[in-house]
């Protein structure tokens, strides 16, 4: 595995996201989901409509939120590994965001959807810094990137989705805000460690996560706007 100034610049372009994102802090458990959450990376992020609004916003915010995890771990083993796809796997990933801020518009109004992608690129480029950090055994860097994103990122995201939607404690967003930052940290430092069986079986588990907060924030959406879900 490289870990060239090239590489590191990669990072930049493949936007290693937590996501976390906003849709993540939208999340009011920490449910699992049984359900495969396999490799979706190249699917479309809209899923199959079932029938009825309810089922198909969930279906929608679940496949976005998988593929998040699958394009993170993509771009990660890129940008490190200094593939060639590395920018381009990071425009997949950067674009699957705006397509999640875009839903959260569609349902909040714009300034909502405008916060979204602002705390998305601050959340971004503070897990650049922290896999640059990983690859170069920068343990004071990894924590100093961690610090800025539950200061700036976690804690005031949550706050501000407990504000929207009434439905979504403040204090359970942040649990789960964290839980997969702390994930998306850990599959990073597999990769650095070059433990991809386990960086693989990370993903699968931070996916699964997903689908449950996704579900749940689906949900609290409906649940807030039972008319706009109404067949």
């Amino acid at each position: 595995m490289s870990n060239s100034n090239k590489g590191a610049a990669n990072v930049a372009l493949s936007a290693v996201l937590l996501v976390v994102g906003l849709a993540v802090g939208f999340g009011v458990s920490k449910a699992s989901d049984n359900k495969d959450t396999s490799s979706t990376t190249k699917n479309s992020a809209t899923a199959p409509t079932s029938g009825t609004k309810a089922a198909d916003i969930r279906a929608n915010l679940v496949s976005l939120g998988v593929q998040h995890q699958d394009l993170t771990m993509h771009a990660v083993d890129a940008a490190l590994d200094g593939d060639k796809n590395a920018a381009e796997v990071g425009k997949d990933l950067y674009k699957n965001g705006t397509d999640i801020g875009a839903a959260v518009g569609s349902i909040y109004g714009k300034d909502a959807e405008t916060t979204f992608n602002t705390v998305w690129k601050l959340h971004l480029d503070q897990f650049v810094n922290y896999a640059v950090a990983s690859s170069k055994g920068d343990d004071a860097g990894k924590k100093a990137a961690l610090s800025t994103i539950d200061t700036q990122y976690t804690h005031p995201l949550s706050a501000y989705l407990a504000k929207a939607n009434p439905n979504l404690p403040e204090d359970t967003l942040y649990s789960v805000l964290s839980d997969h930052v702390t994930q998306t940290a850990q599959m990073i430092d597999l990769h650095v460690k070059g433990d991809f069986a386990g960086e693989t079986a990370a993903r699968d588990q931070a996916a699964q996560h997903l689908n449950g907060i996704f579900s749940t924030l689906a949900g609290g959406i409906v649940k807030q706007f039972p008319d706009k879900f109404q067949n």
